[in-house]
């Protein structure tokens, strides 16, 4: 069985600062400001329109209104937070817990042109420097993951959602309970290369969100409307693999992520051919009586 690593905070930093030119040159990430896995439908016009994409279909799932009080755990370098100031006119504050993503996203909502810019700091989605019921939505896409377990994720964000308040997510969630040594290999080098520990079953994120006192409102599985970004990265891989052999030959020391990161490219779609996870849409509401 392939041994499961752990991943600090810094860790996670690190793996989105090494790894930014990659999403640059191979994601649109200087156009669209998105790390995520664009959503491919019958409206889905091309790669750079899927990514948008996927920030109108989770807000639409999760019914996110004008004026809402939005906090992007996990913002990256501001995608999600522009489409909402943008798109819903909702107040956002986005968080990361990278300082260079904090300076981007400052950035590219200045260039964004916001009459209302969405505001943007450093912190850990676990422990956040905001009061108790501070927000009316928090939105998590493709960033919960970073924390496996949910523990410290589920804890935080029902202290900072208000009665009522409702946490929208985009999730990788692990479909198969056991895998065979082969899976387990392939599995866990996909997500070391992205700095996840492991990903939870549905059934797992349910009970710890019931635990820390969330009812769950609905889910929907996307996987076929991510399928095509999946593959998309697959056959990139093999070019970035190319590039990061020739880079380690001038720079022997580049980093375990920068180094990596194609192979998470690689590996993630055969582990979704092979059914061991699957992505979904999930929205959880934190009942006004707790």
């Amino acid at each position: 069985m392939e041994p499961e690593k752990t991943f600090s905070p810094a860790d996670i930093a690190e793996y989105y600062e090494k790894t930014e030119v990659h999403y640059r040159r191979g994601w649109d990430l200087s156009n669209s400001h998105a790390m995520h896995y664009g959503y491919w439908d019958e409206k889905t016009e091309n790669f750079r329109h899927s990514l948008h994409r996927m920030n109108e279909a989770l807000a639409a799932f999760g019914a996110i209104e004008a004026e809402e009080q939005v906090l992007d755990a996990g913002c990256g370098v501001g995608g999600s937070s522009i489409f909402l100031a943008k798109e819903r006119g909702c107040a956002v504050t986005g968080i990361t817990l990278s300082a260079q993503q904090v300076e981007r996203a400052k950035t590219n909502a200045q260039a964004a042109g916001l009459e209302q810019l969405p505001q943007f700091r450093q912190a850990d989605y676990t422990k956040t420097p905001f009061t108790d019921n501070s927000f009316d939505v928090i939105w998590a896409l493709e960033s919960a993951v970073h924390d496996p377990e949910k523990h410290g994720f589920f804890r935080e964000a029902h202290r900072v959602l208000r009665p009522g308040g409702r946490l929208i997510m985009g999730e990788y969630i692990k479909t198969a309970t056991s895998m065979n040594s082969k899976d387990e290999q392939l599995f866990h080098r996909w997500l070391d290369a992205w700095a996840i520990a492991n990903l939870s079953t549905l059934p797992h994120l349910k009970s710890v969100a019931g635990q820390y006192g969330f009812e769950v409102l609905k889910t929907q599985e996307i996987t076929a409307q991510i399928r095509k970004s999946s593959w998309r990265m697959y056959y990139g891989s093999f070019f970035l693999g190319i590039l990061s052999a020739g880079y380690r030959l001038y720079n022997p020391k580049v980093s375990f992520f920068a180094d990596n990161h194609y192979k998470g490219l690689r590996y993630q779609y055969p582990a979704l051919r092979r059914g061991l996870w699957s992505y979904y849409f999930i929205s959880l509401i934190k009942p006004k009586n707790r």
